[in-house]
């Protein structure tokens, strides 16, 4: 399915779909990779800045041509750097204080 804007109430359905496996899979691979607490990674890739983000870097890979599964594993990809960032830079602060 390609978006258009403004989105029709099928587009906005499909693409909360998309964006809620895309944050499943994320949070499943940390889980099976590190361990860690789904449902506090769910809670975190769930936060509104968070969808916001993932959606439109979805929607942004949509526009560059890739299939639905490549947008996703790019953005999935992108949350899950961007999780790791945030780890480590809270780890260094809690370090220096």
């Amino acid at each position: 399915m390609r978006y258009t804007a403004p989105l029709t109430p099928a587009q906005a359905e499909q693409l909360g779909k998309d964006i809620g496996m895309i944050a499943a899979i994320a949070a499943q691979a940390l889980n099976h990779t590190h361990g860690i607490n789904t449902e506090r990674l769910v809670e975190t890739f769930t936060s509104s800045n968070t969808l916001n983000v993932t959606a439109s870097r979805y929607l942004k890979h949509l526009e560059d041509g890739l299939t639905r599964g490549e947008a996703a594993g790019r953005a999935a990809t992108a949350l899950v750097h961007d999780w790791a960032n945030a780890v480590l830079t809270a780890a260094g602060k809690e370090e220096g204080a």
